[in-house]
């Protein structure tokens, strides 16, 4: 025992002396003085400026503040630096580069347990997997900015930090909108308005406020003229700081308010301001913003020839940022961080761990009677050293195939979308053709055939498009898909909805796309021959659309009613029509769907379309 307590004293004594010769060989970084920090946090604001102004200068401020940061070894300013430029990244849509700036930012805040600049990442993050939602129609994206938002509003209330926290519920406002719940925008939006006056920042967050709750307004149609006054008060605001980004925004959406309420003078002004805006801050989100109010306003004004090349620039813009490719990066970056990440733990981890054996080591030389007792627990460290590093191993591998099942889910969801939207493309490209024949036919009633064939076309497109918007690519929406469909057809045939009764109601929203392409081709060949039929002496149109759960059928059972108040047509002479395809084509889809057909004359003519043990989408999944 003596012998061992001589070994281990004098292992302690060289391991103490490795210790403090190795402390003597770390160089120490050279500090940045006050002047020079004081300039870099000058930059910083003069970049963070730039965002709303012009992404390149921004982003050209942004490196030059990181490259003088990392020579001065001020990690503060290179933090500040790679959160200005994910910013300016994002607003030139370049998504990975921006992702991968905003988490070294975060990774830098956080080791110095900095709340303020952690929420301001973390704002950054949700505006940007918002935008990447935006852009690919993914929901999924658009769910993860908002936790990204919850996450900035919980370390901007440590503070509480107000700006960042206006910030916060301004950036979930604008998510809950995507998200279609309007009434947790409309509750963020009141939160944040009375915040910004009270607590004022530079940039002001309550030029932003206004535009967002008039948009909010202005797509519910609650109250346009109360939209307009809150744009009204945010343009001034933006002018003074000189925030072409926010002046974008506010003259999109006056264009888009005028335009709903038939002012088409001051709808076409605003949206030329707009389009102005978006070319010139170089952020390619908002330019096919402001290019889709700019079409929409033309096209209200009756300025087709316009109207139809913004609409050329927007489709493909807008397709530029619809990229498979950037998804899937973006998801691999997100893998590689959280395994930096997780490393960086362990790294802490190990150091916590060497630092515990270091105060063992010290403890041990003024307790060398206690040498056995060191020993042992010397051996219990060890092994529950090896315990960890067991369980690392395990955790690592979990971690690997989380991974990797999460990357196959989203790999397989985006391809069926993909899928879909080329479907869809090329259905658009059937229709045209048939359009361009027709035009060219001298037949009326092969011009008529073809134009027909066009629009069933366009109604198979319709379910296609449902699908690569939705992130359940087996159901479709069949509420939006009867909306559109009705409007499309009314345009067709020249009807107004402001002399056109139409009343939908759909109980059973969401159906198989195996029974909604059936469905929507029977639904079509009955609107066109109502359309084409009923109305030529009705001063009041009218149109009636059920489809729901049918009160003649046991469980399962699914109705559609189409009813219109024309003069009427009995089932004698539906059966004498041998020679219509629509009637043949509805014969058959019903017979393939396994349902049954009645029609009545009372009051117009009421279609009735019974399909017997219907399983909703829902359940069957």
């Amino acid at each position: 025992m003596r012998y061992l307590f001589r070994a281990f004293s004098a292992l302690v004594l060289l391991l103490t002396f490795a210790h403090w010769q190795n402390l003597g060989a770390i160089p120490l970084p050279v500090a940045a003085g006050p002047s020079d920090t004081i300039r870099v946090k000058q930059w910083c604001a003069t970049a963070q400026g730039l965002l709303s102004i012009n992404n390149d200068s921004a982003e050209a401020r942004s490196r030059h503040i990181i490259r003088v940061s990392r020579q001065l070894d001020y990690s503060y300013g290179e933090a500040q630096g790679y959160l200005l430029l994910g910013s300016a990244l994002r607003n030139k849509g370049e998504f990975e580069a921006s992702l991968g700036f905003s988490q070294k930012a975060l990774t830098m805040f956080e080791a110095k347990n900095r709340a303020r600049n952690i929420a301001a990442v973390y704002n950054a993050l949700a505006l940007t997997y918002k935008r990447m939602g935006d852009a690919q129609h993914v929901k999924l994206l658009t769910r993860k900015a908002l936790d990204y938002a919850k996450l900035a509003r919980q370390f901007a209330r440590k503070g509480p930090y107000f700006p960042e926290l206006n910030r916060a519920y301004i950036s979930a406002g604008i998510i809950f909108r995507d998200l279609g719940q309007l009434d947790s925008a409309a509750a963020c939006y009141l939160r944040a308005m009375p915040m910004a006056q009270q607590h004022y920042s530079r940039p002001s967050s309550l030029p932003v406020c206004y535009a967002d709750y008039a948009q909010l307004l202005m797509d519910t149609n609650q109250d346009l003229p109360k939209a307009v006054w809150y744009l009204e008060q945010a343009i001034p605001l933006y002018e003074v700081e000189n925030n072409l980004t926010g002046l974008e925004h506010a003259y999109r959406n006056l264009s888009w308010t005028y335009r709903k309420q038939g002012d088409y003078a001051q709808a076409l002004a605003a949206a030329d301001k707009s389009l102005a805006l978006g070319r010139a801050i170089r952020d390619p989100h908002r330019l096919v913003n402001s290019l889709e109010a700019a079409y929409l306003a033309y096209r209200a004004a009756g300025q087709p020839a316009h109207a139809m090349d913004l609409m050329a620039e927007w489709k493909m813009r807008e397709d530029s940022l619809l990229n498979l490719e950037k998804t899937q990066a973006v998801a691999k970056l997100e893998a590689a961080y959280a395994s930096e990440k997780k490393e960086a733990q362990i790294l802490r981890l190990d150091e916590d761990n060497a630092h515990k054996v270091r105060q063992l080591i010290m403890l041990s030389i003024g307790a060398l009677i206690l040498g056995l007792l060191l020993g042992v627990m010397l051996w219990q460290y060890r092994t529950i050293q090896h315990t960890n590093a067991q369980l690392q191993i395990t955790n690592k591998t979990i971690l690997e195939n989380n991974r990797h099942m999460s990357e196959q889910a989203v790999r397989q969801t985006m391809l069926m979308k993909e899928l879909h939207h080329r479907v869809k493309n090329n259905l658009a490209i059937v229709s045209s053709l048939l359009r361009l024949q027709s035009n060219r036919l001298a037949d009326e009633m092969a011009t008529k055939a073809v134009r027909e064939g066009q629009q069933r076309v366009e109604a198979m497109s319709l379910i296609h498009q449902r699908l690569y918007q939705s992130d359940n690519v087996t159901t479709v929406d069949m509420r939006r898909y009867i909306t559109d469909l009705v409007e499309s057809l009314m345009t067709a045939y020249g009807r107004e909805k402001e002399t056109f009764n139409s009343m939908v109601r759909v109980e059973q929203a969401m159906l198989d796309v195996e029974l909604a392409l059936p469905l929507g081709l029977i639904l079509n060949e009955l609107l066109t021959n109502a359309f084409k039929h009923a109305y030529h002496k009705v001063a009041q149109p009218a149109l009636r659309i059920y489809l729901g759960h049918d009160p003649e059928a046991s469980y399962g059972g699914l109705l559609l009613e189409v009813q219109d108040n024309g003069p009427g047509l009995t089932q004698w002479q539906w059966q004498q029509a041998t020679g219509s395809f629509g009637k043949r084509l509805i014969d058959s889809l019903t017979e393939q769907i396994g349902g049954t057909f009645e029609l009545s004359d009372d009051t117009g003519t009421l279609f009735r379309l019974h399909i017997a043990q219907h399983v909703p989408a829902h359940a069957a999944t």
